[in-house]
């Protein structure tokens, strides 16, 4: 398999991980290319599924200035999101906006998602919060990628959140605990107030010990799930030319 296929079918795997856990179709997965790719952007998968007979499994392409390469889908409203937090952030692999219930209503209450277990200790004493507009202008994108700056994640007033992450497995973990971590904030807060998690466990978190513990989340849903990667096809050996026999 190469590795553009790979890279597709981890968005066509994450954007069914992100509707199992948080039931809202709308929101998109993006990647960079790879190196080995000749264009330089990323790739786009939505998480809805559109009404036949339109691929379900389609992804389409971008460059970094947000125009579409490849892929016959409508061009999503909000690609500014992804090719401003690309182009600010080179170290970021991968990035996703969805709309996680939970977290969304916190940025209503005028409060954010902090570090609250060992599983949301990324985002610290709490993620920054951009005004709820559709992300749909290049001053909008580029006023959000500044806000996030160097953090995990940003909150959307009213309307959603955005997460990066070092690869698709990595991005939709952070989606996924950042919906967690809001979710036990309102738990403990019915029981008190909430503390953000102590900051030796926080900078215990920023050195890690060796392990396979980055990317559970991710591969422990993969093999329940029964996600099977493409075979990779095998290369056949060199047939040998016969030889003449001589008369």
């Amino acid at each position: 398999m190469s590795e553009f296929d790979d890279l597709r079918d981890q968005l066509r795997y994450g954007t069914r991980l992100l509707w199992k856990d948080l039931g809202d179709p709308w929101g998109h997965i993006a990647v960079r290319l790879p190196q080995t790719d000749k264009r330089k952007g990323f790739m786009l998968k939505h998480v809805r599924v559109p009404p036949p007979p339109a691929d379900p499994e389609a992804v389409m392409i971008f460059d970094y200035d947000g125009n579409v390469l490849e892929g016959g889908r409508m061009k999503p409203w909000e690609i500014p999101i992804y090719s401003h937090v690309f182009k600010t952030r080179p170290d970021v692999q991968s990035c996703i906006h969805t709309h996680p219930h939970v977290a969304t209503a916190l940025s209503m209450a005028g409060k954010t998602v902090f570090a609250i277990t060992h599983q949301s200790v990324q985002f610290e004493h709490g993620v920054p919060v951009f005004p709820g507009d559709m992300i749909n202008t290049e001053e909008l994108g580029a006023g959000l990628a500044e806000t996030m700056g160097k953090f995990p994640a940003i909150l959307l007033k009213g309307h959603g959140a955005v997460t990066i992450g070092a690869n698709v497995g990595h991005a939709v973990q952070n989606t996924l605990n950042l919906e967690q971590a809001a979710r036990q904030q309102i738990w403990a807060a019915t029981l008190g107030t909430p503390e953000t998690l102590e900051d030796r466990f926080i900078n215990f978190h920023k050195n890690p010990p060796p392990g396979e513990g980055g990317l559970a989340l991710w591969y422990t849903n993969m093999y329940y799930d029964g996600y099977q990667k493409r075979p990779v096809a095998k290369k056949r050996a060199p047939v040998k030319a016969k030889k003449k026999k001589r008369r």
